[in-house]
Formats: C-alpha cells, sequence, structure tokens
C-alpha cells in the first residue's frame, strides 16, 4: 500500500495482512523511497486515498519497474475524479477503482480479486466507459462486487462472439477468468505477442474496448454457449 500511514490505512493493513498470510502487506508513505526489490516482486500495489497527481507519477514509475504489478486505486468517491479514473481504466493502467466506502468484506473480496489478477471497476465507471448512464437498477450495484463477471448494460450493441476462432474464444474464456496475457501464453503454449495480437482481435470482433467489455459481453450472451460451440 502506498498511503499516508494513519489509523485507518493501518487498520486496513492489518485486516488485509490476516486475509492474505502468505503475503506481506507493506505501507509505504508516498513520499518515501520504495526499493526495487519491493517494486519488482509486488503482486499488488494499492494507492489508498492519494491525490490524481500522486497517482500518475506512481503509475509512471511502476511501469518502468515493473509491468506486471497490478494496481488498485482506492477513492473516497467515484464521482469526484470519474472521468480521470475513467482514463486510467480505459488505457489498463490499472487493474480496479475501490471506493472507501464500500463494506469491509466487499472491500477484501475486491483486493482477492485483484491479487488474483481479475479486475474491479464500480458500474458508474464501466458504464461512463460505454457512454451510457446508469439505471436506478445498476446504481445499485455499486455496493457489491462489481467485476469482470458482471455483465453490462448494451452488452447486445457490440459484436457478436460467433465472429470468434477457437484459439479466440479459449483466450477469452481465460480472460474471464481474470487471467493475465503471460499466464494465458503459458497455458495455451504461445508467445505474449501472439496472445496480445489475438487479443486485439477479439476487441476488434466484439467491437469492445477493453477486457472488462469484453468479458462482460462474453457472459451477457452465454460464455458456456460460446465455449461448446468452438468444442
Amino acid at each position: 500500500m502506498i498511503a499516508k500511514k494513519d489509523l485507518l490505512s493501518e487498520c486496513l493493513a492489518e485486516v488485509l495482512s490476516k486475509k492474505f498470510p502468505t503475503y506481506d502487506v507493506v505501507i509505504h508513505e508516498r513520499d518515501e523511497a520504495v526499493t526495487k526489490d519491493v517494486e519488482s516482486c509486488a503482486t499488488l500495489v494499492l494507492l489508498y486515498r492519494l491525490p490524481f497527481e500522486d497517482i500518475t507519477a506512481v503509475l509512471q514509475r511502476l511501469k518502468i519497474k515493473n509491468s506486471d504489478t497490478s494496481v488498485g486505486i482506492v477513492v473516497e468517491s467515484i464521482s469526484k475524479l470519474e472521468c480521470q479514473l475513467a482514463t486510467l481504466a480505459e488505457s489498463r493502467e490499472i487493474a480496479g477503482v475501490l471506493p472507501a466506502n464500500l463494506r469491509l468484506d466487499v472491500f477484501v473480496a475486491a483486493v482477492e480479486l485483484l491479487v488474483k489478477g481479475g479486475e474491479h471497476f464500480p458500474s458508474a465507471l464501466l458504464h461512463l466507459l460505454s457512454s451510457e448512464p446508469p439505471s436506478p437498477a445498476d446504481a445499485a450495484l455499486d455496493g457489491p462486487l462489481v467485476a469482470t463477471a458482471r455483465p453490462a448494460q448494451g452488452a447486445t450493441a457490440t459484436g457478436d462472439t460467433s465472429a470468434l476462432t477457437t484459439r479466440e474464444v479459449q483466450i477469452l474464456d481465460l480472460i474471464c477468468d481474470g487471467r493475465q496475457n503471460k499466464i494465458i501464453a503459458d497455458r495455451l503454449g504461445l508467445s505474449e505477442n501472439t496472445v496480445k495480437v489475438h487479443i486485439r482481435n477479439i476487441y476488434k470482433k466484439m467491437k469492445v474496448r477493453n477486457r472488462t467489455e469484453a468479458a462482460s459481453h462474453f457472459f451477457g450472451t452465454g460464455r458456456s454457449a460460446a465455449t461448446a460451440r468452438q468444442n
């Protein structure tokens, strides 16, 4: 965690330490020097209630040090930073946004998802990415976990999964499980660059812009049915 060391951040670190006993949970002040070893081996970096200019500075540093580290941002309110966070989410610079007003069990579940390589974005950001206003029913989902498995409203406006090849369906299925490109490549015996090419083709065929939209549409149109069709 990169955060101001206060009661709230230290309590959160204690909770996460108990939830993830095999991981070291450490708080670094935002101006504190972080060793290269920490940055190179960190599974997840949580930016806890930092000003946006500090967020961008940390992201730039992590991009140079270790592109495989997942980054989650804990914010006081989605509305205050909505457009800026949406830009970061769409560019894949972050893996998730966690509002500070989530219930503790939901917050911990979201962190666990990020640790496993998945994503977590509140519905307000998902709708901002799709340029659609959230409905009252979707607004009620901001408390529970909203992740890649959540079908997005308006998914029928995207492309048809029937156009995907067998290999593309295999890759999309692993994306829905929150797998990173390196893991997908190892699982399917491909190079990481080949996986990236397949993912770009998936986005083009499905008419989506990112993993969140692709996974949401895949779930919305019937993941099991598409997989069975390719088999």
